[in-house]
């Protein structure tokens, strides 16, 4: 008896289990969606389930085989685990849904890899035209973890460029991010679209936003202009100079007018060049320094004879000096008189 309570017991238990398993239904649809290096497990709620609000647990599988949970009891349909996995590496995930205290089973995946499983999304494009050249500027897409040289080290780049309005595109790989497109004609609008090339894995990120510019002039000048332009110099710096020329004839005309240049008259010019012929001027050319008169100044003293009767010494010189001295004034008389008939005969002239 005791042993078929214990058989009952243990179906009990196990029906109880099943039909608590069962009243929980598991997520749908799980699968990891990863771009430049992210990793999101993400699911749908479970079929004919619609009055009732599910939670969702998910949780990584380390090295050493043991899950680790990363979103507890969420009502999000997702969970990032890119913050708890490495980029190289293989991880395993799984989640369940949780109603009240009762949880379903666990859904997983297959072990994966994120730098095998991600996508790379599109790079950047700008566009510069110069002197004939059109150039593409390359831009890696962000990555999440790390950046994208730091994952994949063969890196290339897939080029479509057309002219715009044709059907036509023209292809060209480059390794290099700066790129210009060859052959193309001057002022025509070309568009490029480009994408990223991982040849370590054969991956193929998505092509960039189509991007256009018109091609700019070569910048090569036509023979017949360079004849146009060189003409025209010649006219420009002829009509320079005439245009020099007439301002410095003006200007020094007027320059004549406003400052003139006195002439002498022509008999005067011809008596000043000509020697002088008068006597008198040559006379007074020829002179010399006059002499300068000076009289000799003598002291005489009266003393009395021994009969008391003054005597005046020297008697004999005063007479000689006043003598001296009416000459000296004839001189003088006859200078001034030569003067005076000089200065009479320049006046006359």
């Amino acid at each position: 008896m005791k042993s078929v309570f214990c058989c009952v017991s243990v179906l009990s238990v196990c029906y109880i289990v099943y039909v608590s398993t069962e009243s929980v239904p598991i997520p749908e649809n799980v699968s990891v969606k990863s771009l430049d290096m992210g990793f999101v497990l993400e699911w749908d709620p479970p079929r004919n389930a619609t009055n009732k609000v599910f939670n969702y647990t998910a949780e990584v599988k380390r090295w050493n085989d043991e899950y680790e949970p990363v979103c507890v009891r969420s009502s999000s349909l997702s969970c990032d685990f890119t913050d708890s996995i490495s980029i190289f590496g293989s991880y395993r995930l799984r989640v369940r849904t949780e109603l009240h205290e009762d949880t379903s089973d666990w859904v997983g995946t297959e072990d994966l890899k994120v730098d095998v499983i991600t996508e790379i999304s599109a790079p950047r494009v700008e566009l510069t035209s110069t002197k004939g050249q059109t150039e593409v500027d390359i831009t890696d897409p962000p990555m999440r973890k790390t950046h994208l040289r730091g994952v994949f080290t063969h890196i290339s780049y897939l080029i479509h460029f057309w002219k715009k309005g044709e059907a036509k595109k023209e292809k060209l790989i480059r390794d290099q991010t700066r790129v210009m497109l060859p052959d193309l004609e001057p002022l025509v609008t070309y568009c490029v679209e480009v994408a990223v090339l991982c040849l370590d894995y054969n991956k193929t990120s998505q092509f960039s936003n189509t991007t256009c510019v018109t091609n700019s002039h070569s910048g090569e000048v036509e023979p017949w202009l360079i004849a146009v332009v060189l003409l025209a110099s010649i006219l420009v710096v002829g009509a320079a100079v005439v245009l020099i020329f007439l301002a410095v004839w003006y200007g020094y005309k007027a320059c004549r007018i406003i400052f003139p240049d006195p002439k002498l008259p022509e008999n005067l010019k011809q008596f000043l060049s000509q020697q002088p012929q008068s006597p008198i001027l040559s006379a007074m050319q020829e002179s010399t320094q006059p002499k300068e008169l000076f009289h000799e100044l003598r002291i005489f003293q009266q003393t009395e004879g021994p009969s008391g009767i003054q005597t005046d010494e020297d008697e004999g010189f005063i007479g000689a000096d006043i003598k001296q001295s009416k000459e000296e004034k004839s001189e003088m008389a006859s200078s001034t008189s030569e003067e005076e008939h000089l200065l009479a005969e320049l006046r006359r002239l």
